[in-house]
């Protein structure tokens, strides 16, 4: 009866993951750093499946930052925020229609383009 049990929790459990792989191929963490003459700059993009059913993701950018003025590098500045993205398996983009930021997302080899290329921590 024990093994029965857990063959039906085994088979559910396989059942939802593969209902889910759209979902955990976007969802995960990116990052991103760069540098250039105006500021160093390191930043993060949290994507976590929000209804999958709906095709919603919720997004979550953060990033810290030191500028650059006069050669002198300032104290490290932070920012957040955060959004609903919905997800076109199409055109491979998360959308938010609020203020109109997309995501691109490059399946094939883990990273995604949001105003440069982030990369998927693993």
């Amino acid at each position: 009866m024990k093994t029965l049990k857990l063959l039906l929790i085994l088979c559910s459990v396989i059942i939802i993951t593969g209902c889910n792989k759209d979902g955990s191929t976007i969802s995960g963490i990116y990052v991103l750093n760069f540098k250039n003459e105006y500021s160093i700059a390191s930043d993060t993009l949290v994507i976590e499946a929000y209804s999958l059913a709906a095709g919603t993701f919720q997004v979550q950018r953060r990033d810290g930052f030191h500028r650059i003025r006069n050669g002198k590098i300032l104290p490290k500045e932070f920012r957040q925020e955060e959004w609903i993205a919905v997800y076109d398996k199409d055109k491979e983009v998360l959308k938010e229609s609020a203020v109109g930021k997309v995501i691109y997302i490059n399946m094939a080899n883990g990273s995604l383009s949001y105003g440069g290329i982030y990369q998927k921590l693993k």
